[in-house]
């Protein structure tokens, strides 16, 4: 276990540690493929447990492990009802292209539904030192987060999906709960509208050096896309990732990211040559890799006893831990 430093007035970093290999997972990813393929996808649920099972069992902080909890068969449930559903919004869109119509508006109403019922199922499966997570948002909130500012972002050609994307940060990050204590979310949408305002001259700059490559070799421009194309996706990553952790606390505790843009555009980079030319096989190592890379640069600012604080939430949720779901405690893969 690292041990925590102490960073003064009373604040102590406590780092994660992540202890998977790209070895094992591969062997789990490999029978979860098999498996899932003779089993015409019913052990897909399985595998999903087992999958996050060895991450969570290998993401630690202060010595103790994450925990998922889920039961397979009510992730089948969720899935066989999606798949029920697509099969009969297939057949309805050639026989009664109205109904499909009518099938996808009603798709998009519950939407927001089905997002909160996902939040709270896989918040009440996690748990650290047998205090579940919980998710205590409302499908009201939801529709605001997920359908009106995206709607609004839409009708504006775009100046609105910053804040559109800081709502849904904000909705997600300050409903979750740890035993009894609710994150608090301080990030403002005038940092995600820096972030969009920095990425302007890396595309700018790209977007003369693919013209100029253009015309004197063509061959480069796609070169020069590519590279741009993997700032673009290590830069926003980065961006957003470090702002959603530095921006939440639980309690009097913060938490602290700092993932580098050029450092993580490598990782991606090398993550998809190594996927392309093993035709896929390099995937779970890739996975290892940048779960691993991610936990590095993640940190908890405990303020005060930690383990005092995680010793009060035992005692009152422990009672409660294993409290059955509702009808609707299943997973709908969103």
């Amino acid at each position: 276990m690292t041990p925590a430093r102490s960073e003064g007035d009373g604040v102590s970093r406590v780092p994660f540690e992540f202890s998977g290999s790209g070895s094992e997972y591969f062997k789990i990813w490999l029978v979860n493929i098999i498996l899932s393929v003779i089993t015409i996808g019913i052990y897909s649920a399985w595998a999903k447990v087992r999958r996050k099972q060895y991450f969570y069992g290998n993401t630690k902080i202060l010595g103790s492990s994450f925990q998922y909890l889920a039961d397979p068969v009510k992730i089948l449930k969720g899935r066989l009802i999606v798949v029920g559903v697509f099969i009969l919004y297939s057949l309805l869109s050639h026989l009664l292209p109205v109904v499909s119509g009518m099938m996808s508006l009603l798709f998009i109403l519950i939407l927001p539904w089905l997002i909160v019922r996902s939040l709270v199922f896989n918040a009440r499966n996690s748990a650290l030192r047998h205090v579940r997570f919980g998710f205590k948002g409302s499908v009201k909130d939801a529709v605001k987060a997920f359908i009106l500012w995206p709607l609004a972002a839409t009708l504006t050609l775009g100046a609105l999906f910053p804040y559109a994307y800081f709502r849904q940060k904000k909705f997600v990050v300050e409903n979750s709960v740890y035993g009894r204590t609710a994150f608090v979310y301080t990030a403002s949408a005038r940092e995600y509208y820096r972030i969009c305002f920095g990425a302007l001259i890396p595309i700018l700059a790209g977007i003369i050096l693919i013209a100029i490559a253009g015309f004197f070799l063509p061959p480069a421009s796609a070169l020069v896309f590519l590279v741009l194309y993997f700032y673009l996706f290590a830069y926003f990553s980065v961006k957003t990732t470090n702002l959603l952790f530095s921006s939440s606390s639980l309690s009097r505790h913060r938490f602290e990211a700092g993932l580098k843009t050029v450092e993580y555009m490598m990782l991606v980079l090398t993550n998809s040559l190594g996927i392309a030319l093993t035709l896929g096989l390099f995937f779970p190592f890739a996975k290892v890799r940048t779960v691993k890379y991610r936990l590095q640069h993640l940190a908890l600012l405990a303020s005060g006893d930690i383990q005092g604080f995680i010793d009060d939430e035992q005692e009152p949720v422990s009672a409660i831990a294993e409290e059955a779901g509702d009808f609707f405690d299943m997973d709908f893969g969103l």
